[in-house]
């Protein structure tokens, strides 16, 4: 090896030897020190970690980190501090603060303690914020009945954790608590300057939806008063709050019925109940919150065309628009069976609002991603939208009968409150109006209508879900020619599956052309790889049968060039999406006990807020490349799941 070689080897270079005419690659000692010559801000960068499933606990620990069902509370907090830092769970995070939200409990004195936050048994599910106020409800269900707490943001916030100030009243039938799946809270000035704060509660049981509106008072944090309860007539699911900006006073929820839509309506038997809900929740002119929430408008998929709710496949497994991919022949390290889809959903599960409340972004569960138009909702008085003097229809144009169009109705459908962008299109517009057949017409709307949603499904398996979330990216407008508007150039979505083997991910989609999406970049963890999801361990540190733990994609609160997403299993990856063609993990937060990150992570003055399902209340701060470029303190209140920023 010559002197030149041996000091590329003493630098970390590559070594080269010759040995009988070949030439021989070897890495030097440093070559794995990363070095970046971009002048990329994340700059060098650990590939996306591994959650190291069968070293993580999912229930209560000692001070040493074993297993223990009798340790103390401090013991099992000490303990599990100790693993998260031993097992790199924390990267470019601050973990500030774990706020149990259901007590364990235990039957004698000398009992094992069960049941709770420290067990991976709580039942933690929506979370919303606003002012110094936080509202986390409960999963509940038969013979469980826990209210909406409401909490205290403190003083000085990285140093003392949220305080428990009071509860709301459970909503409870019989021995069935409704879950508290959604809450949405919202700090506002009205029309005339007066503080208003408000709550939206969507609680759910698997056949019934309700919402409900409380007003509440900002300095106490409690209800003044509350709206009637709104029935759904069907299973209600996730929902955005929009704050109008040109009427302080207006505040709409837009809410999704996925397993609801495709149920019969009982206000009109012809029809099935919607997709989606456009309600008013307060009043538009005093800024109040409304006795009764008041419906706007609505919007159904399958009656403008798209695929019907709950397709099956023909009998040799093939749908409309292909074939899954069958995994049901391997099984993982619990002998359960790969994935393979047997239906299709179809159901619109969440969705988000531009600011200006003009485009509506839908995850459509297995019928994909795709955009409406709501400009006629935002624009119109809420008064007119009722009357029916707002020039919009507030359902959707039924043009389509279980997949079967009526070419005359298809023009219509533009004229609906909310509808799709595919219908705006000029020269499908242009196309209607010539003197074409009736078939070439449904066949060149069938296919732009397909184009229009970005759908994986078929071929990849994602049952029950499908698409899960999709959001926005901010302050990054599309700039493709008479974008006048600013709309944004990129949506994050993510997918949510329930079943074996792969799981999903979650992509990046341009919609620069907004009635034809595009996929451009995606983000999976190692996990989402077949052989590794299949060999997952099933047991825990002390050989015992792991509780499952869900590991699904879930939701994200998008920034211009960073994404926070909350992953159930495997905690709240931080990805930078500066180069939207390739994402990748700047920094990660997984808490133990093993359980379930599950809301939107909500930024509150600088500090990060979510629920884990079964182990309460967190609070974090990121503190890896691009923290700069967060709203800091003061800055109010940041999330996906409502207009933001807010107060």
């Amino acid at each position: 090896m010559n002197g030149l070689t041996l000091k590329a080897w003493r630098d970390g270079v590559i070594g080269f030897v010759l040995a009988g005419g070949l030439l021989f690659v070897m890495a030097g000692p440093a070559q794995a020190q990363c070095r970046d010559f971009s002048g990329d801000p994340a700059g060098c960068q650990p590939s996306t970690f591994d959650t190291p499933i069968g070293d993580m606990p999912s229930v209560r620990v000692d001070q040493r980190g074993r297993i223990n069902a009798f340790s103390t509370e401090r013991q099992a907090r000490s303990g599990f501090s100790r693993l998260e830092s031993n097992l790199n769970l924390t990267r470019n995070f601050e973990n500030l603060h774990w706020v149990v939200t259901v007590p364990s409990r235990r039957d004698t004195n000398d009992g094992p303690w069960q049941g709770g936050d420290l067990e991976g048994a709580g039942d933690a599910r929506g979370m919303g914020i606003a002012g110094s106020c936080l509202f986390l409800g409960h999963g509940n269900g038969a013979g469980v009945a826990r209210g909406v707490d409401i909490f205290r943001i403190q003083d000085n916030p990285v140093r003392n954790a949220p305080m428990k100030i009071g509860e709301l009243p459970v909503i409870q039938v019989g021995n069935q608590g409704y879950d508290d799946r959604e809450l949405r809270a919202l700090l506002y000035a009205d029309s005339n300057g007066q503080d208003r704060m408000l709550l939206v509660r969507n609680a759910t049981t698997r056949t019934e939806g309700v919402m409900e509106t409380f007003a509440i008072d900002p300095d106490t944090c409690m209800a003044t008063r509350k709206s009637q309860v709104f029935d759904f007539n069907g299973p209600s699911h996730e929902f955005f709050l929009w704050h109008d900006p040109n009427n302080s006073s207006r505040v709409l929820a837009y809410m999704a019925m996925f397993a609801g839509g495709g149920l019969p309506d009982p206000a009109d038997p012809s029809r099935r109940l919607p997709d989606a809900y456009a309600m008013a929740v307060t009043d538009e002119n005093t800024g109040a919150v409304l006795d009764a929430p008041s419906v706007l408008a609505t919007f159904s998929l399958e009656d403008v065309g798209g695929p019907p709710v709950n397709e099956r496949p023909d009998d040799t497994g093939l749908y409309a628009d292909g074939r899954f991919a069958d995994f049901s022949h391997l099984t993982d390290a619990r002998g359960r069976p790969g994935n393979f889809n047997d239906r299709q959903n179809n159901m619109l599960h969440s969705l988000s609002l531009s600011n200006d409340g003009e485009r509506v972004y839908v995850a459509g569960g297995n019928a994909g991603f795709y955009t409406l138009n709501s400009a006629a909702v935002a624009s119109s008085t809420n008064a007119a939208l009722i009357a029916g003097s707002a020039g919009c229809s507030d359902r959707s144009t039924v043009a389509s009968v279980r997949g079967q169009i009526d070419t005359a109705l298809i023009d219509d459908i533009a004229n609906d409150c909310l509808h799709m962008v595919v219908n705006d299109d000029p020269g499908l517009k242009a196309y209607l109006a010539s003197d074409a057949s009736d078939v070439a017409k449904t066949v060149r709307y069938q296919v732009l209508m397909t184009r229009s949603r970005v759908d994986v499904h078929p071929p990849n398996n994602s049952l029950p879900t499908g698409i899960h979330s999709a959001v926005m990216v901010p302050n990054r407008p599309s700039q493709v020619r008479g974008n006048d508007a600013d709309r944004p150039a990129y949506v994050w979505i993510t997918d949510e599956n329930f079943g074996g083997c792969p799981i999903m991910h979650a992509r990046m989609v341009s919609i620069e052309v907004e009635a034809t999406p595009v996929m451009v970049g995606a983000f999976a963890i190692p996990d989402n790889e077949l052989d590794e999801c299949l060999t997952q361990a099933a047991t825990e540190p002390n050989g015992e049968l792991l509780r499952r733990v869900s590991q699904q994609n879930h939701n994200p609160t998008v920034f211009e060039n960073l994404v926070f997403n909350s992953w159930y299993g495997h905690g709240i990856r931080a990805i930078d999406i500066s180069n939207p063609y390739m994402p990748r993990e700047v920094g990660h937060i997984i808490t133990l006990p093993h359980s379930i990150a599950r809301t939107y992570p909500v930024f509150k003055d600088g500090l990060i807020y979510w629920t884990d399902s079964d182990t309460g209340l967190h609070v974090a701060r990121y503190t890896g490349p691009r923290a700069d470029e967060l709203p800091g303190e003061g800055s109010g209140t940041y999330e996906s799941n409502a207009s933001s920023p807010h107060r």
